[in-house]
């Protein structure tokens, strides 16, 4: 059974996010945006235990290995139905594992000047982000689908979390003020929280319980700040 918790303008679903997002329950959306934390080689490798800086943290989930077989049957058919279905969308992936995605209209990301990692020809220095659609009001004014960032993420008991500055990023590009904002692998909430800090709608899905409760106590964190200072 699929719990839901609705905290402001955001409506949380613990659960397996292809079901609920196959289902009647699911609320029409105007963009998706997520991180997904499959693909990202966490887990059970030499760099499981990297302290250099936060984001670059890769410890595995619990309830699964991240191998290549779970990224094509879990995460790939839930962005690939979200495609179809949602007029914009932004992903942000594992250089290697781009050319499992649907087929983007441009691709962009974040630039690490101290590097994330390291492929066949060293070091790797850019988040990919997967560009869907195509974004709103271009004709007031283009934005770069790329920026440089040196930011670590909040500090929490999630295996991989962005910065918030990565979130609010995306969500400013991908959406107007009110859209609502879906994001099927929510993790530790953070872009909830954006969506909290920008006036966007928010819908969230997460499996992991643990993690699933953190981004509900971010979430509703993000808003009770919004009510203090206003």
């Amino acid at each position: 059974m699929t719990d839901v918790v609705k905290i402001g303008d955001a409506t949380l679903y613990h659960g397996d996010a292809l079901p609920i997002v196959r289902t009647a329950m699911m609320p029409a959306v105007d963009v998706f945006i997520t991180d997904p934390p499959y693909g990202v080689n966490l887990g059970k490798h030499g760099a499981a235990n990297e302290k250099r800086p936060q984001f670059l943290v890769k410890q595995g989930y619990e309830s699964y290995d991240d191998t290549e077989e779970n990224l094509l049957e879990i995460v790939v058919p839930t962005i690939s139905e979200l495609v179809d279905r949602v007029m914009r969308g932004v992903v942000f992936c594992a250089d290697l594992n781009v050319w499992h995605f649907p087929r983007a209209a441009t691709i962009g990301g974040v630039y690490l000047p101290a590097a994330c990692g390291r492929n066949p020809w060293g070091f790797a220095s850019l988040a990919h982000c997967l560009f869907y659609g195509a974004a709103p009001d271009l004709h007031k004014g283009a934005k770069h689908t790329a920026i440089r960032s040196t930011e670590s993420a909040e500090k929490s008991d999630h295996p991989c979390p962005k910065p918030i500055g990565w979130m609010r990023w995306a969500v400013d590009i991908a959406s107007r003020q009110g859209e609502s904002v879906l994001d099927p692998f929510m993790g530790s909430g953070t872009t909830g929280v954006a969506c909290a800090n920008l006036g966007r709608k928010f819908i969230g899905i997460e499996i992991e319980r643990k993690y699933f409760d953190i981004a509900c106590e971010r979430i509703d964190n993000a808003y009770r700040q919004q009510k203090m200072f206003a």
